[in-house]
C-alpha cells in the first residue's frame, strides 16, 4: 500500500480575481490560508471550492469538470455558494475552475462563517445546538409523563401547557418604566424557571427540565454520560472553552466570542459519527472549512479552539481555516498565501506547501510577521 499522501486539488481557479492557478489541499491535515484582505481567500474557498466539493460528493464524482459543474449547477446564473452570477464580468466564462478531484471520498462538507446566530430572548444553547428536542424527548418518555399524557411538546417553553403563563415562557417579565428604557424581572410565578408548577415534580435521574436546563455544559457531560451524542456535544462545548455556559441561557447574555463558538460547536456537531457509524467503526472523512474562527477571542480561548482544529485532524478530517491569528497560521500542517495585494492585483497564489517553507520566502506579505511571532 503507497504511502504517498492523498490530495484535494482544483485546477485553474480563476472565478473573480483569481489568476488561474493550481491548488493542492493535503487530505487529514490541517491547512491555513492567509494573504491580505481582498486577496480572493473567501472567493477560492467559500465562493468556488465549498460548492464545488459538495457538489462531488452529491454526485460520488471523482474528477468534476468545471464545465460539468457549470452545466449542473447553471452557473453562472445559478447562484451557488455566494452570488456566483455576480461572479462573472466575463460572459464568455464557461467555469471558475478546469478541474476538481478527491473531493468524492467526503462525507460532507462543513462550512463555518462569520453570520450571527439568533439573539432572541428564547433562543438558548440547547435549542441553538438541537440537543433540547432530545431532552425533552427523554422526559417525555418517564411513567408519570406518558400516565398524564405528556408529549415532548409538554416540556418546551415556547407553547401553551408545559410553560408558565405567567411570563409566557421567557422567565421575566417586563417593566414599563415612565420615562426610561424598559427593565425585565425575573418571573414571580415560576422563578425565571419558564415552566409550570406542575412539571417541578417530573424528574429525570434526579432533576427536572428546569434543574436540567440550569446545568452547566462541563456538568451536563456526566450528566448524560449514557448518551453519547449528547456526552459528546456538551463535550465540544469544553472543548471551545464555553463549559460554563448553562444549556438554558437566553442567548442575547451570549458576547459576540461566545455565540461564535456556540455557531462553531453546532456546525461541529453536525460532523458526528451517527449511531450506526460509531456500533459499526465505520471510519469517514468530513471537510472543514472556518473562516476567521478567532473573531472575538481571547489568547487562552485561541489555544482551546487549536486543540479542537488538532483533534479534527486527528479523527481524519480535513480542516480547511482562512484566517490572519499568527498563533493558528504556527499550527499549520499545510499553508498557502495569497496576494500580493487586495482586489484586482491580487488573486495570486503566492505559496503553498509547509510552514517551513513559506518563513523563506522573501515576497511573502506574512512571513516576516511569522518569522518575528516565532522568534526566527
Amino acid at each position: 500500500m503507497s504511502s504517498a499522501p492523498t490530495w484535494l486539488t482544483l485546477t485553474d481557479a480563476r472565478l473573480r480575481n483569481l489568476k488561474g492557478f493550481d491548488v493542492h489541499i493535503p487530505l487529514g491535515r490541517l491547512t491555513m490560508v492567509c494573504g491580505p484582505s481582498g486577496a480572493g481567500k473567501s472567493t477560492l474557498f467559500r465562493d468556488m471550492l465549498y460548492p464545488a466539493v459538495a457538489h462531488a460528493i452529491k454526485t460520488k464524482t471523482a474528477k468534476l469538470t468545471g464545465k460539468a459543474y457549470a452545466k449542473a449547477t447553471d452557473y453562472p446564473s445559478s447562484g451557488v455558494g455566494r452570488s456566483l452570477a455576480n461572479a462573472a464580468s466575463d460572459s464568455t466564462l464557461s467555469a471558475p475552475f478546469s478541474t476538481l478531484t478527491g473531493a468524492h471520498g467526503f462525507k460532507q462538507v462543513i462550512e463555518v462563517d462569520q453570520s450571527p446566530i439568533g439573539k432572541t430572548p428564547r433562543s438558548t444553547p440547547a435549542t441553538y445546538l438541537g440537543i433540547f428536542d432530545l431532552i425533552r424527548t427523554f422526559f417525555a418518555g418517564i411513567p408519570e409523563s406518558q400516565i398524564r399524557g405528556y408529549t415532548a411538546g409538554r416540556f418546551s417553553f415556547n407553547t401553551a401547557g408545559g410553560r408558565c403563563e405567567t411570563c409566557a415562557g421567557g422567565g421575566r417579565v417586563k417593566l414599563e418604566m415612565a420615562f426610561m428604557p424598559d427593565t425585565y424581572l425575573p418571573c414571580d410565578d415560576c422563578r425565571g424557571t419558564r415552566y409550570a408548577p406542575e412539571l417541578s415534580d417530573l424528574r429525570w435521574k434526579g432533576k427536572n427540565i428546569a434543574d436540567v436546563l440550569a446545568l452547566t455544559f462541563e456538568e451536563a457531560v456526566t450528566y448524560f454520560d449514557f448518551h453519547s451524542q449528547l456526552s459528546q456535544v456538551c463535550q465540544l462545548m469544553c472543548d471551545c472553552g464555553l463549559g460554563y455556559l448553562t444549556l438554558g441561557q437566553s442567548s442575547p447574555t451570549l458576547s459576540g466570542g461566545e455565540a461564535q463558538r456556540l455557531k462553531l460547536v453546532t456546525e461541529l456537531t453536525h460532523g458526528l459519527a451517527s449511531y450506526r457509524e460509531r456500533s459499526r467503526n465505520i471510519g469517514f472523512q468530513n471537510l472543514y472549512i472556518l473562516e476567521e474562527p478567532t473573531i472575538g477571542l481571547h489568547l487562552s480561548d485561541c489555544e482551546k479552539l487549536i486543540g479542537v482544529l488538532h483533534a479534527l485532524v486527528d479523527q481524519g478530517h480535513t480542516v480547511i481555516v482562512i484566517e490572519h491569528h499568527l498563533d493558528l497560521l504556527a499550527e499549520a500542517d499545510w499553508i498557502l498565501e495569497l496576494g500580493p495585494v487586495g482586489g484586482p492585483d491580487g488573486g495570486e497564489l503566492l505559496y503553498e506547501g509547509p510552514l517551513a517553507g513559506l518563513l523563506k520566502q522573501k515576497n511573502s506579505p506574512t512571513a516576516p510577521y511569522l518569522r518575528t511571532k516565532l522568534k526566527l
